[in-house]
């Protein structure tokens, strides 16, 4: 008797292990998917935006500048209190997928994307275009041929500051996630209830190196280009 209660003891544990990996391994893909998808829909809204407005190419440039900006004085709690509210409701019921929360790393990320562009833009002066387009090239082609190869390394920064951001964020996640959309910040969170160290500090220190290495990769690429 005394056997088989070990033995259902043990399945139980290696139940729960495997429980437990199948989770922090859907939870690191959640927040990837959602740092990389972030980072680029963040790096190409901020790229048009910062180009119309420092541009001043359309009326109430000011205005785009200033809707960039202002998620910033809004705490992540905040943010994701309205997004709850807005997306649990027809028509759109977003709650209890990704999209929710990565409208959320979209929308708290979006002025330090548009600050690092409208940095890397204002360093290009625009008499460089106005001169492209005086021996025959379009607004365009001289956004394409003259200004992009100078501002790569402001586009690639941008795209690195917004995933980074994204990865770690866990005060509008811990409000809008689900068990199946967990990501690693939550998890970390979760074990810090149960004072579970060792996962912790396992997950910590995987975070770190994938952040580094994602900066050696950055920078590497910007030198060499």
């Amino acid at each position: 008797m005394s056997r088989r209660a070990g033995q259902a003891l043990r399945d139980v544990l290696r139940g729960l292990v495997v429980q437990n990996i199948l989770q922090t391994r859907l939870a690191f893909q959640n927040t990837f998917v959602l740092g990389v998808a972030a980072a680029t829909a963040g790096t190409l809204l901020v790229t048009v935006v910062g180009y119309l407005s420092v541009r001043r190419l359309v009326r109430g440039h000011r205005y785009l500048a200033f809707l960039a900006t202002a998620p910033v004085a809004i705490p992540g709690i905040v943010l994701a209190v309205g997004l709850f509210l807005s997306y649990t409701h027809p028509p759109l019921v977003l709650y209890g997928t990704l999209s929710i929360i990565f409208l959320a790393y979209l929308t708290k990320e979006l002025p330090v994307g548009y600050q690092q562009i409208a940095a890397s833009l204002g360093s290009v002066h625009p008499e460089l275009e106005d001169a492209g387009r005086i021996f025959g090239a379009n607004r365009l082609r001289a956004l394409f041929d003259i200004t992009a190869p100078l501002v790569k390394n402001g586009v690639m920064a941008t795209w690195m500051f917004i995933f980074i951001g994204s990865i770690r964020e866990l005060s509008a996640t811990i409000l809008l996630f689900t068990a199946r959309t967990k990501t690693i910040s939550v998890t970390m969170f979760d074990l810090r209830e149960s004072n579970d160290w060792g996962p912790i500090a396992v997950l910590s220190v995987s975070m770190l190196v994938v952040t580094f290495l994602m900066i050696v990769l950055i920078n590497r690429f910007t030198r060499r280009r």
